[in-house]
């Protein structure tokens, strides 16, 4: 069995020279795939790769990630802004001779802090190989951690919905012996009725007539097509419990299918004790129905 749930979370990080690349993913349940990408100034250019990744290790799901680099950032271009650096040596000469001061030599590392020397790292060949190699591998680690939450979650989910497809299987049995005595309890009330209803008038019950009623009710509560379909869907959600793959989707539809079913064979059979354990499935297949949601 191999259902994964659509959350969890994972971490994972990798040396680089003085610094680190960290990478956190965190994943809630979306119907089809989502993916949130936030990366530290410098990795900007890698988000598309990110993504890449992303999507050959989950099929849905809404997918927050967040890959920083802290410490030095390897390969980044850094640029000197030299009018900025001119424009402010020029305003310090300026002011030092008005005021007549004999301001101390300028050292250029003192311009650095200033807004406007240091220009942002290039963007989109900034990054070199070791940083991509880095920060790839940490979110490779991250998404495997990931999915082995996801798969202890799933592995969880599939254990209990096959107890409760089990006790969905022995209520459906129970409506399958009880059908076909509707029809003979029918039979015997409405034949206790009539005769005394003919008898007050003189007249005699004649067996064609009540023949006629009873199989315009055995018609009418007639569900065997119903649980018939319902034995097949149980089937199919078992097959898909065992699948290699997570069929969250194809488990969702026949979780509704199953629920079309029921309402079925409950507005049909008129029968309390049916009533009664449709009640019961209906019950089991919305729990079932809110694991199924959670599962890609």
């Amino acid at each position: 069995m191999t259902l994964l749930s659509m959350t969890g979370q994972g971490q994972g990080r990798r040396r680089l020279g003085s610094g680190e690349v960290t990478a956190e993913v965190r994943a809630v349940n979306n119907r089809h795939l989502k993916i949130q990408t936030r990366t530290s100034e410098g990795l900007s250019s890698l988000e598309p790769e990110i993504e890449n990744l992303v999507r050959t290790h989950l099929r849905r799901g809404s997918l927050q990630i967040n890959v920083q680099l802290t410490g030095s950032v390897a390969g980044a271009v850094f640029g000197l802004d030299e009018s900025a650096i001119e424009a402010y040596i020029q305003k310090c000469r300026e002011i030092s001779e008005r005021l007549g001061l004999s301001a101390d030599p300028i050292s250029i590392t003192d311009l650095f802090p200033l807004p406007g020397v240091i220009k942002e790292p290039l963007p989109a060949t900034s990054v070199a190989a070791e940083t991509k190699a880095a920060a790839l591998e940490a979110v490779e680690e991250a998404l495997q951690c990931l999915n082995r939450m996801r798969h202890s979650e799933g592995m969880s989910m599939s254990r209990e919905l096959t107890k409760q497809l089990e006790r969905l299987v022995a209520l459906t049995t129970v409506i399958e012996a009880r059908a076909p005595q509707i029809v003979e309890e029918y039979r015997g009330k409405l034949e206790k009725r009539l005769s005394k209803a003919m008898a007050e008038v003189g007249a005699e019950l004649r067996e064609a007539d009540l023949l006629r009623e009873v199989l315009v009710m055995a018609d009418r509560c007639d569900v065997r097509e119903e649980l018939v379909r319902l034995q097949s869907h149980f089937a199919q959600f078992e097959k898909l419990l065992e699948s290699e793959e997570s069929q969250g989707r194809k488990l969702d539809f026949l979780i509704q299918e199953m629920f079309r079913e029921v309402n079925t064979i409950g507005s049909k059979a008129g029968d309390a004790e049916i009533a009664q354990r449709v009640v019961d499935i209906k019950a089991t297949i919305e729990q079932m129905r809110e694991l199924v949601q959670n599962l890609e």
